[in-house]
């Protein structure tokens, strides 16, 4: 009876083990910045902190191909690991739309941060989440190139190339749009809500995003 146990027992231990190893795999991450006046353009309720005018964290994800890593297996968000990073993560992270700033921080560990387990743990993602944003200094950046938030129309080709020129990678624009679209099709409506910046599965290693995932079109605004 007891040889009969033995693959069994096996099993077990490695389920205690190695606890991570039914959590979903991925091959790279996405580093998303948000706009908030471009978040909040066009939210059915007013957000919080609509006028931020500073580009801010929406989360580190870990990706799967061509679409986000979610609900893997993994540790359960717990605020005392992150509590001597609060005061970075306020000012980095913030909840624009809702201001509930560690309800947001337990939804993207929990949606996202999960699925990055092999590669940080939870202290470690949000550390690093702080360092990237204060490495792509995004508002800068643009600034450099002479693109400013000024509620005006930029075209996507000079946001793209500013950021390729200074961080040496290709970025992937997000916009939001009106529900309602206006009858004429000149009519510039859609904001820049986000930049995201690409890296290898590593979390160190900048790689190129796939271009054609960006949402915005030729002209947006900013």
């Amino acid at each position: 009876m007891a040889t009969s146990r033995t693959p069994i027992l096996f099993v077990l231990t490695l389920t205690v083990l190695f606890p991570m190893a039914n959590s979903q795999t991925f091959d790279s991450f996405w580093f998303v910045q948000q706009w908030p006046p471009g978040v909040c353009a066009f939210q059915p309720v007013p957000c919080v902190q609509p006028n931020l005018e500073s580009f801010t964290i929406h989360g580190l994800w870990p990706q799967k191909g061509r679409t986000s890593a979610t609900g893997c297996h993994g540790t359960d968000f717990t605020y005392d690991k992150i509590s001597l990073l609060e005061s970075p993560l306020n000012a980095t992270w913030p909840d624009v739309i809702g201001g509930n700033q560690k309800q947001f921080w337990r939804h993207e560990w929990n949606k996202h941060g999960k699925c990055s387990e092999k590669t940080f743990r939870q202290s470690t993602y949000f550390w690093i989440s702080i360092h990237m944003r204060n490495r792509f200094r995004l508002l800068y950046t643009l600034g450099v190139a002479g693109i400013v938030p000024n509620n005006g129309t930029k075209e996507k080709i000079q946001v793209q190339k500013a950021i390729k020129q200074s961080f040496r990678t290709e970025p992937i624009l997000r916009c939001t749009t009106p529900s309602k679209r206006p009858t004429s099709p000149s009519v510039v409506i859609a904001r820049l809500a986000e930049i995201v910046m690409c890296f290898a599965d590593n979390g160190i290693t900048l790689i190129n995003c796939d271009a054609t995932k960006s949402t915005c079109p030729k002209k947006f605004i900013f």
